[in-house]
């Protein structure tokens, strides 16, 4: 599978050292994968209509002895007296099965990465990539040596739906879903055991960043933004020039603007 990495132009050390950044899961701030606080499900209500409906049901499904002994109406002035308990009954099968969301506390010892499927999406350029001012990785991650045997790689699914605890796409509903206004991203998550990294290191916000290495030959090609820097540019050419791990070099590209739509064209450098 291709993916790219979005990265900004303090994050060289990727393509320097041939090594990933995972951050840790459990810093990330989502509260939908958090499960932080949330309203209460909308009370069922039973309606006047739907008590009489339910009323003619069972009225309907009295054994034939019972239906002898018991007119409509008598029926009726009996069912008022268990109003209640008919109603909560009524209510617990509309509800069905209680909702249980996945538990956040399953990810404490996971890192992910966040690659996407496009290296010309000007709203990751702009996030991702310091305002267009960054590069984008394109990996080839079917390349040997690339994968981890404990790893999940896996697109993540948009939409309206929450992932309960036990849907279908196992492990980690939760980390591949998100709501349906994030789906121009086209994001594409990898996520790896926190044991798994060769070194750590902290961040001036106290967090860790978690180094795994990759294989420098998945490394298809680098794209500069159209706001990269000079001295951005110079490092990554003296990176693909110089560095005997990228010989024989790589194809070194860069953004340009459509001068009628707001796309990126993504072209050779001389």
């Amino acid at each position: 599978m291709k993916v790219y990495l979005y990265l900004n132009p303090l994050q060289l050390d990727v393509l320097r050292h041939a090594r990933l950044h995972l951050s840790e899961v459990a810093d990330m701030l989502d509260p939908y994968q958090n499960n932080a606080r949330m309203i209460q499900r909308q009370a069922i209500r039973i309606s006047e209509a739907d008590f009489q409906k339910e009323l003619k049901r069972q009225f309907k499904a009295l054994p034939p002895q019972l239906k002898g002994l018991m007119t409509w109406e008598i029926f009726q002035v009996e069912a008022q007296k268990k109003r209640p308990k008919i109603e909560q009954q009524m209510k617990k099968g509309r509800q069905g099965k209680p909702a249980v969301l996945p538990n956040p506390e399953s990810y404490q010892e996971l890192a992910i990465a966040r690659f996407f499927a496009r290296p010309d999406n000007p709203l990751l350029w702009d996030r991702w990539a310091d305002q267009h001012r960054g590069l984008v990785l394109e990996l080839d991650t079917s390349y040997p040596g690339f994968n981890s045997k404990k790893q999940v790689l896996r697109p993540v699914v948009y939409g309206k739906p929450r992932p309960q605890a036990d849907h279908p796409v196992k492990p980690f509903p939760a980390l591949f879903h998100r709501p349906a206004e994030y789906a121009a991203e086209e994001e594409i998550r990898l996520i790896r055991p926190l044991d798994e990294a060769k070194s750590s290191k902290p961040l001036t916000n106290g967090k860790l960043v978690h180094f795994y290495n990759f294989p420098p030959k998945a490394v298809l090609s680098i794209t500069l933004g159209v706001n990269a820097s000079d001295e951005t540019r110079e490092q990554v050419s003296r990176i693909l020039n110089y560095d005997v791990k990228y010989k024989p070099g790589r194809p070194l590209r860069e953004t340009l603007l459509d001068p009628d739509t707001f796309k990126l064209h993504i072209r050779g450098t001389l």
